[in-house]
């Protein structure tokens, strides 16, 4: 009886067993049913796009975006392709991406090198342990390889076809993005994909015809398919060679070739199950582009007619090169941890391709003037503030002309920075209108301030400053994105919010604003909602979500409050501001993930403590203060703030009488200046370009308080 017991029981086990496989193996296949193509087409441009009937249906099929090339350094090289497969920035050369088929030698080398290939890969990375060493020092402490790990743990395999070598180099970059944390890649071929033709550059190109064989052979068993089209790379290396006349006549031929494989692959796609990316790991082709983002084009299922999108950038068309392994995962139904950055979304758009170049040739009008614009301003301002330091301090009588001259040139640096602002709002499409739309909206600023009578001009202009750029933050920043002092999408470091330019600006219009306007109407409970509110539009993950930013002015508020109740700042007070400020951030970060669906910066940075460990911390901080110690070393910004500090100081020596008069009279006036400078220095502490924060924060802060001075005096000699 037991053994029929032991019989049935050891059947209905095989059967649950069979069962259940079943069940796994064709949730397996079920898994395994889509595919992810990725051709590279490095350094192609926009403008290409016009040359390629098949890739411009693919735009007018799918959805096309700029997409940030920036590795851990640069925008071009080998770091630009491993930023794709990695958590973080990364760093690459040519020699550590040197990939090969897996033959019995190159595997001997392989396992010489780095261990055991204990499953049956095609290619591998035999320099892989070069990547590693290299990214030892980075203090972003990049995943190597996160893409790869995610799709084997899956159980989905990886291919790669192609590469961009010379006769002289190897150059494999783009096997950098399917590889896995040991360099292995399952399928493909990066040795035998190269035939000989002397109408293309170094009389070698890819054999386009057995990458579709290839690729057909491969993609019922691949979840991803990397294609190195490679011959822009060899073009590009090529390019010193050339006439401009045989360089064009190159480069078209290679469009055309590679067109001609694009349709052909799009033909044997199955749409519904597929995912189609075409991108530029590098920025575009520096003989005939200089921009740094480069498009981006997806096509395939559920993918419109449209703009592409990204939390990380929070900006319409503007994504990063983090954003695809995720976008790849999320589409395969892998897992996307570790991974910092996010899934693609689309937004419809009929015309997606001429808004795409219409903000491209906006952002790069701006980046490649933005130095120029902040260094004049910087420049300016110096001069301004050094000019009016001597005049006061001569003691001369400020009457006529020369009380014009002073407060023209006063009013002028302390309105720039609105001009900036409202210039956005143009729509300029090349660098003489966008310089001419500038010059005149700062014309008609000055004239305007300059003209009103009856009304305080410190307050008009520093209200008008700070009302707009919260009116701004509240309407998605439009204003900001498109000005010299906001945020550079090219540079990369921050896509959202308020950079740290425009906290600067912020900080110092507020110290003003609120100071002078609680002076003027003696309304303490208004000022105080002001305070608070200016301190949370700063640090709230959707509006001006800038950590070291919302310290400062958090730290300017608090000052402010005590100050404006009499109230005495010694030590265990400055420890209490210090408490509630790390309870403000834990607040922010609270909100930011709790009710952010995609987090920010600070949000990351706590969720990255809770995976990573404390040290993240540690680590982020030493990054921003290395930053900040090199900037105040070579930035201009460093030389605006000593000029600021010493004409304060020239100021109060030779007019300390005066100036205690003036702020007897106007106490919350000085509250508010002493109360900005202070937010100013913790400004500077709290963040990696704080000198920046600092100098534009004192500098607005200064204007208004030699304004303030140059009006007193002038009254004080009629009388």
């Amino acid at each position: 009886m037991n053994r029929y017991r032991l019989i049935s029981s050891l059947i209905i086990v095989l059967l649950m067993f069979s069962f259940f496989s079943a069940n796994t193996i064709e949730a397996s296949s079920e898994s395994n049913n889509k595919t992810v193509y990725l051709i590279v087409l490095n350094k192609y441009i926009l403008k290409d796009i016009d040359n390629m009937a098949n890739l411009k249906q693919i735009v007018n099929e799918g959805s096309i975006g700029l997409m940030n090339t920036r590795g851990l350094y640069n925008y071009k090289g080998s770091e630009s392709f491993l930023t794709i497969n990695s958590s973080k920035k990364a760093y690459s050369t040519y020699e550590s991406a040197e990939t090969y088929n897996l033959n019995e030698e190159n595997k001997e080398i392989y396992e010489r090198r780095i261990g055991p290939v204990t499953d049956d890969f095609q290619i591998a990375n035999i320099n892989f342990n070069k990547i590693i060493e290299l990214n030892k020092k980075n203090s972003y402490e990049p995943y190597i390889g996160v893409l790869g790990d995610s799709l084997h743990k899956s159980g989905l395999k990886t291919a790669m076809y192609g590469n961009g070598d010379t006769l002289e180099e190897v150059m494999r970059s783009s096997s950098l993005i399917p590889i896995d944390s040991k360099g292995l890649i399952d399928f493909g071929n990066v040795d035998n994909i190269l035939i000989k033709d002397k109408n293309f550059p170094y009389g070698i190109r890819t054999d386009y015809d057995k990458l579709i064989t290839e690729i057909s052979n491969v993609k019922n068993k691949s979840s991803l398919i990397v294609v190195d089209t490679g011959d822009l790379d060899r073009l590009s290396s090529y390019s010193q060679e050339l006439t401009d006349e045989m360089f064009e006549k190159h480069r078209l031929n290679i469009l055309d070739k590679i067109d001609n494989f694009i349709g052909n692959l799009k033909d044997n796609i199955d749409k519904e199950n597929s995912m189609l990316i075409i991108v530029s790991p590098n920025s575009g082709e520096e003989r005939l582009d200089d921009s740094k983002l480069s498009p981006l084009v997806l096509w395939g299922n559920n993918i419109p007619k449209g703009i592409l999108n990204s939390p990380t950038t929070k900006r319409e068309g503007v994504v990063t090169n983090i954003d695809i392994a995720p976008s790849i995962a999320e589409f395969l139904g892998a897992s996307t941890k570790y991974m910092s950055g996010n899934v693609l979304s689309y937004k419809e758009n009929d015309d997606n391709l001429n808004y795409i170049l219409t903000n491209n040739s906006r952002i790069n009008i701006v980046s490649k003037s933005r130095f120029y614009i902040l260094s004049t301003y910087s420049i300016l301002s110096m001069i301004v503030i050094l000019f009016v330091m001597l005049v006061l301090g001569s003691k001369v009588k400020l009457k006529g002309r020369l009380y014009n001259i002073l407060s023209i040139a006063i009013i002028t640096i302390g309105i720039i920075p609105l001009s900036l602002i409202l210039t956005s709002a143009i729509n300029w499409t090349n660098y003489t209108n966008y310089i001419i739309s500038l010059i005149v909206t700062l014309f008609l600023l000055i004239l305007f301030i300059y003209k009103v009578k009856k009304i305080d001009k410190v307050l008009l202009v520093s209200g008008l400053i700070y009302w707009i750029l919260v009116l701004d933050m509240f309407l998605g920043g439009n204003l900001t994105r498109y000005s010299a002092l906001g945020y550079d999408p090219t540079i990369g470091a921050r896509y959202f919010g308020l950079g740290n330019e425009m906290v600067g600006v912020f900080l110092g219009v507020s110290a003003v604003f609120i100071g002078t306007f609680m002076n003027k109407r003696g309304n303490k409970l208004i000022s105080f909602i002001l305070l608070v509110f200016s301190a949370i539009i700063v640090g709230h993950p959707k509006l001006g979500a800038n950590v070291g930013g919302s310290i400062a002015t958090l730290f300017f508020t608090i000052y402010f409050l005590l100050e404006s109740l009499d109230k005495n700042i010694n030590f265990k007070r400055i420890f209490t501001i210090g408490l509630f400020i790390i309870g403000f951030v834990i607040i922010m970060a609270f909100i930011d993930i709790k009710f952010n669906p995609s987090p920010t910066h600070l949000g990351k940075t706590v969720m990255m403590t809770n995976d990573e460990g404390k040290w993240i911390i540690g680590s982020i901080a030493l990054r921003k203060f290395l930053m900040n110690i090199k900037l105040v070393g070579s930035s201009i910004w460093t030389k605006v703030l000593h000029a600021n500090l010493i004409s304060q100081m020239v100021i109060i020596f030779t007019l300390g009488d005066r100036l205690r008069e003036l702020f007897e009279e106007h106490k919350y006036i000085y509250i508010g200046f002493i109360s900005g400078m202070t937010g100013s220095i913790i400004g500077f502490l709290a963040n990696d370009s704080g000198i920046i924060l600092a100098s534009i924060a004192v500098t607005l802060i200064n204007v208004s308080f030699i304004f303030k001075t140059i009006e007193y005096i002038a009254d004080e000699q009629c009388y």
